[in-house]
């Protein structure tokens, strides 16, 4: 109970520094249902559909999922399109010791970005089509070269256009316009 009411009052003081933006009742709504995806197992041949919008999918990325999962995302705003095209900006602050060795420059920086979702077998990816880095275009391909060359030490290197898994218990997704369809 003490737990619940620790995440609650945090879910409300998050709220007052985005007062019209985000709403922690629909950043609620989407963990529910999220966890209770997560949690049921389905067996099943007929999936079943889950619809949130895009000011839901918002305030859940910003209140709970970067939160817990991602801090160095401060704030991030996705705008559904039509035919799983997707744009958004996102900002980011690298501290701690972590990222003590990256220049200054590269520790704080906007990410303005537009592309098409793909979803195949339990799997995602995001195929960029514009990408604007502190207001500098630069191209994906170009960047995600960098990136490699940048994992130094790691056997497998990781691309920006790799394929991820989806959230347990999620099939598939659609993005229509200002909504997002998950399939369970």
């Amino acid at each position: 109970m003490k737990k619940a009411t620790v995440f609650i009052s945090l879910i409300f003081i998050i709220s007052m520094l985005y007062p019209n933006e985000f709403s922690p009742e629909k950043a609620k709504k989407v963990n529910k249902y999220l966890t209770r995806i997560a949690q049921t197992r389905r067996k099943g041949v007929m999936l079943k559909r889950a619809y949130f919008t895009e000011d839901e999918l918002n305030s859940y990325l910003n209140l709970i999922y970067t939160r817990r999962y991602s801090p160095e995302v401060k704030y991030i705003k996705l705008n559904l399109k039509k035919d799983n095209k997707v744009s958004g900006f996102l900002k980011v602050v690298l501290k701690g010791e972590k990222y003590s060795r990256l220049p200054a420059f590269l520790k704080n920086f906007e990410v303005d970005f537009e592309g098409k979702a793909e979803f195949e077998n339990y799997r995602m990816r995001f195929d960029f089509e514009n990408l604007k880095i502190n207001g500098t275009s630069f191209s994906p391909e170009i960047l995600d070269q960098a990136f490699s060359a940048a994992q130094t030490g790691y056997k497998v290197k990781k691309s920006m256009f790799d394929w991820f898994r989806l959230l347990p218990g999620i099939k598939n997704i659609k993005i229509d316009y200002k909504k997002l369809t998950l399939f369970y």
